[in-house]
């Protein structure tokens, strides 16, 4: 199969842009903030999700990751008072960390919803009641992401023992490898469109599931891949926000219009893609900046490296935590299972 890569993908697409533009002015800003959240030194230890099921085994840990990732996508609703909210360890969630408490609490009352040869057979019924909300409001698109558990159960079957497990094995290590295996066996992985003739990839889930692996092992064991580097921020609807909010990335009047009526951007339009496109270049750049500040700074010599994946999982968090900050700055509204 032909996937096209995407940080070249981004590049030309940011090259054509008509409707979003990056600009250079937010860079220095944003990588400031990033070092002054100390972003470097929170990869350097092993961090577990409080979401995460405890007392997994590290094979269960990287299907409970598999897991997430076939899930991971379209969380929002038109109106912020009918975000999916889960009430669990005393607190409320709503978007996607619902769906990591929801399939959390399932866990905990002894549904082993992790196991592949569970969810093979999981009915409408049976997931309907994994997904209860605490506000009646229901996870968005339920069917496609019954569709997504049935399909990656048989495939992990039929082609891979089984196994979560054995998609890192025949990975040999490689972020990039892994991608190809995700992406050319597991249909819903596929997250390519075609912009002004050419074929454009973005692999948002497939990517963030070595990034999540990668993160929670602490690039050891199942989580070391020797190209990790080469993984671009996931283009998904959260960390545009972020992204417009810094200054980075600019809208045209028309577009951001459309988005503050709230209506829903089509998929495999322009605007979509230049929105996506912009937004994997435009965390490229503040790499790129992060990277010129470690190499000029004798101080930061043997300080890790920065990639794509932390800049996204700031970018992320930020938006999530700052939300008044982020109030005036709509997101945009996508149908979708690729995000």
């Amino acid at each position: 199969m032909d996937i096209p890569d995407v940080l070249n993908s981004a590049k030309f697409i940011s090259s054509q842009s008509t409707n979003v533009s990056v600009s250079k002015k937010g860079i220095e800003k944003a990588a400031k903030l990033i070092l002054e959240d100390g972003l470097m030194k929170k990869h350097d230890d092993i961090q577990v999700d409080i979401l995460e099921p405890k007392d997994l085994k590290e094979e269960e840990v990287l299907e409970w990751l598999f897991l997430l990732d076939a899930l991971n996508f379209c969380f929002w609703s038109d109106t912020e008072e009918d975000l999916f909210t889960v009430h669990y360890l005393g607190k409320s969630w709503t978007g996607y960390r619902a769906m990591c408490a929801a399939l959390s609490r399932a866990v905990k009352n002894g549904v082993p919803i992790y196991k592949p040869s569970y969810y093979s057979t999981i009915t409408m019924s049976q997931l309907k009641g994994i997904f209860y909300s605490h506000n009646n409001t229901e996870i968005p698109q339920l069917s496609l992401r019954l569709h997504n558990l049935h399909e990656a159960a048989d495939i992990l079957d039929k082609k891979f023992r089984g196994e979560v497990l054995e998609l890192l094995q025949q990975s040999n290590k490689s972020a990039q490898k892994l991608l190809k295996i995700l992406v050319e066996n597991f249909p819903s992985y596929r997250d390519i469109s075609v912009y002004r003739g050419q074929k454009v990839a973005f692999l948002k889930r497939a990517q963030i599931f070595v990034a999540d692996v990668w993160s929670r092992f602490g690039g050891t064991g199942y989580g070391e891949f020797i190209d990790i580097d080469t993984l671009t921020m996931f283009a998904d609807y959260r960390v545009p926000q972020s992204l417009v909010y810094l200054e980075i990335l600019h809208y045209t009047n028309a577009l951001m219009e459309t988005l503050k009526k709230g209506k829903h951007i089509e998929k495999d339009s322009n605007e979509e893609i230049e929105i996506r496109g912009c937004s994997i270049w435009g965390v490229e750049l503040i790499r790129q900046k992060l990277s010129e500040i470690f190499t000029s700074n004798l101080e930061n010599k043997s300080s890790t490296s920065v990639n794509s994946c932390m800049i996204d999982f700031f970018l992320w968090n930020y938006a999530k935590t700052h939300p008044h900050d982020m109030i005036s700055i709509p997101i945009h509204k996508t149908l979708t299972v690729f995000y």
